[in-house]
């Protein structure tokens, strides 16, 4: 019995520094001169959990860049479902048969769509020749989870049976999402799939995931621990976002899709982890959890970077090599 015993401990520290090795393999604690720089520029300064709380939710959406102008004729806006959920089409080649990317933005699931992204939308759709939606879902604290997910997936199904009235190929779906939005993007390709439709996804790209919202995961991860402040992303704007959002609803997949039971059968993934990010471990955890499921994956965690790579310039090499790793995989999955 006291064999059995120890040999069952041993199993589950093998586990523990199984887990421990795969959060923290990723960079040397450099962080990139020119995101030293960018923050400098921006005047960043973290604010604490009860600094956010006094902060009008106004003034916390209004924050980010300026807007860059682009190709009005490239866009259609409008409203889709019996929810009349907006959404922007960017469609630069004007032309037809083309893969379908479904963006779902961040912004902590208090930010909507801002005009600030449209240019990196416009440019998506012209990097990864595609037609690009853009859903501007239901946002906290005024609609609390799950508003987000049943816009986000309500906008798939949408999409999937009228993305060809707009110029995309209804076999060739892609859903992208960035921080909060690969959140919701996760989860959409967790509900299509309980609900017998993944097929119609082939391929999910998730950039800053929050995988795992519960406070004991934000207390005990490596990655919120190094990264608690400092690097833009904070824990502490993460406790805030998860409050607004889905209070004590923790344990539901579709909030912490790192939960989700058995992933067998989910769309392929390209996910995207940075070193200074107090979500790098998710990303990281979520990415192996797929892996063992049998999924395809194809992960990356960039050293000396923070949250969504942000600070880099356009035309970094680290930015160019997350856009082909998107490219080849869907190439790979298109086949």
């Amino acid at each position: 019995m006291k064999k059995s015993i120890a040999y069952f401990a041993f199993l589950i520290c093998l586990l523990i520094a199984e887990q421990q090795a795969i959060a923290q393999s990723c960079g040397n604690r450099q962080l990139d001169s020119r995101v030293q720089t960018f923050l400098k520029i921006i005047g960043y300064k973290d604010l604490s959990l009860e600094e956010l709380r006094s902060t009008p939710i106004a003034q916390i959406r209004l924050a980010g860049p300026p807007m860059i102008p682009y190709p009005k004729v490239d866009v259609i806006r409008m409203k889709i479902t019996a929810d009349s959920i907006p959404v922007l089409i960017f469609n630069p080649a004007h032309s037809k048969n083309m893969p379908i990317i479904i963006n779902y933005h961040g912004g902590g699931f208090i930010a909507p769509l801002i005009p600030a992204l449209e240019h990196s939308l416009w440019q998506d759709a012209k990097t990864y020749e595609a037609v690009v939606f853009a859903v501007d879902y239901r946002v906290a604290p005024e609609n609390k989870f799950p508003a987000a997910v049943n816009d986000s997936y309500n906008a798939f199904k949408w999409i999937a049976r009228h993305g060809t009235e707009f110029g995309g190929d209804t076999g060739r779906i892609v859903l992208m999402g960035h921080s909060a939005g690969a959140n919701l993007a996760a989860v959409v390709c967790q509900k299509s799939k309980k609900d017998g439709i993944d097929g119609k996804i082939k391929l999910q790209v998730l950039n800053g995931l929050p995988a795992d919202l519960s406070p004991q995961h934000m207390e005990s991860s490596t990655s919120y621990k190094e990264n608690a402040v400092g690097y833009f992303q904070t824990k502490a704007a993460c406790y805030f976002a998860v409050e607004n959002y889905a209070p004590a609803q923790y344990d539901n997949p579709e909030v912490s899709p790192a939960l989700i039971q058995d992933p067998t059968g989910l769309p392929p993934a390209v996910i995207i982890n940075a070193e200074f990010d107090p979500l790098r471990d998710d990303g990281i955890l979520y990415a192996d959890k797929l892996r063992k499921a049998g999924v395809q994956v194809w992960e990356k965690c960039f050293a000396g970077q923070i949250h969504l790579l942000l600070g880099l310039p356009p035309n970094a090499n680290e930015i160019k090599e997350m856009e082909t790793m998107v490219k080849n995989a869907m190439k790979e999955v298109f086949k």
